[in-house]
């Protein structure tokens, strides 16, 4: 029996330990302000898309950490306003935030290693400038 109380306690310390933001209405814009980059999934907790995401979302947010890109997710069974005001109509929505005024889809693969690359492309400048 203790055995089983410490796996349900280190799946929940685990669990803890996530480094995917869950953000709410009033946390929202604060969050997005605060990150010059951030990913965004408006997901509901009984999509089967969102269910399967999940892990690949929470190991790329794990990899950008260290290149502070933040992945972040909102549940829009509880946040319906704030998604609605965002042109959620589906799930999982995936939008990258550059601010509140800059906002885009994120249409690329649901994979850990697409997000990445994904997301670290996003997060190079525009124009490089080439020496000889």
């Amino acid at each position: 029996m203790r055995t089983f109380a410490a796996l349900i306690l280190g799946a929940a310390a685990l669990a803890a330990a996530s480094d995917v933001h869950e953000l709410k209405t009033d946390t929202f814009e604060p969050f997005v302000k605060e990150h010059d980059l951030v990913l965004a999934e408006f997901f509901a907790p009984w999509c089967g898309h969102c269910k399967a995401l999940a892990p690949e979302y929470e190991e790329a947010a794990t990899t950008l950490k260290e290149k502070d890109i933040a992945l972040a997710k909102i549940d829009c069974t509880e946040e319906a306003d704030l998604c609605q005001s965002y042109g959620v109509e589906g799930y999982p929505t995936l939008k990258v935030f550059r601010g509140l005024n800059n906002i885009q889809p994120y249409s690329g693969q649901r994979k850990a290693q697409a997000i990445v690359s994904y997301m670290t492309k996003q997060s190079m400048p525009s124009v490089s400038l080439i020496d000889k």
